[in-house]
């Protein structure tokens, strides 16, 4: 029997995802700023949610952070496996959580002998356009339990 081939793909920076964060982070300072109450609480409030929207910029918008998905490989048996620039490796399955779309895809993966899952927004510019449309193709169109054994 063939084995299927697995698919490897590389992320990179991403505008998109740096506007997203920068007008999310922004939005929610400017909401926490005009809230009645006290001063001090509310200058907390932003100056928390900054430091927040900073450190969600590195991760997800610039791939800095050695927690951020620098690499993904998905099998058709929807096996994937996650590196991050630490260079940690998380090998699971997707989950029936993921989303697949034209300019947004989002994948969950079901570490084995996790507790939780692990999710990951991919935007068109993070990766070239062929490899984006493959990788939502191979999600989409997995044959999940083809090549392992029942989930």
């Amino acid at each position: 029997m063939k084995e299927a081939a697995i698919l490897r793909v590389e992320l990179g920076r991403s505008r998109l995802a740096i506007a997203f964060v920068c007008a999310g982070t922004i939005a929610t300072m400017a909401l926490i700023a005009w809230l009645p109450g006290d001063a001090g609480l509310r200058t907390l409030g932003v100056l928390i949610t900054g430091a927040h929207g900073l450190a969600s910029l590195r991760v997800w918008g610039l791939r800095t952070s050695p927690r951020s998905i620098v690499a993904i490989e998905v099998g058709a048996d929807n096996h994937v496996v996650l590196t991050e620039r630490g260079g940690r490796r998380i090998e699971g399955r997707a989950g029936a959580d993921c989303y697949v779309g034209a300019s947004l895809t989002t994948l969950v993966v079901c570490g084995k002998g996790a507790f939780g899952s692990r999710a990951t927004a991919i935007l068109p510019d993070m990766l070239p356009a062929e490899d984006f449309r493959r990788l939502r193709v191979l999600l989409r169109l997995g044959e999940p339990g083809k090549n392992s054994p029942a989930s």
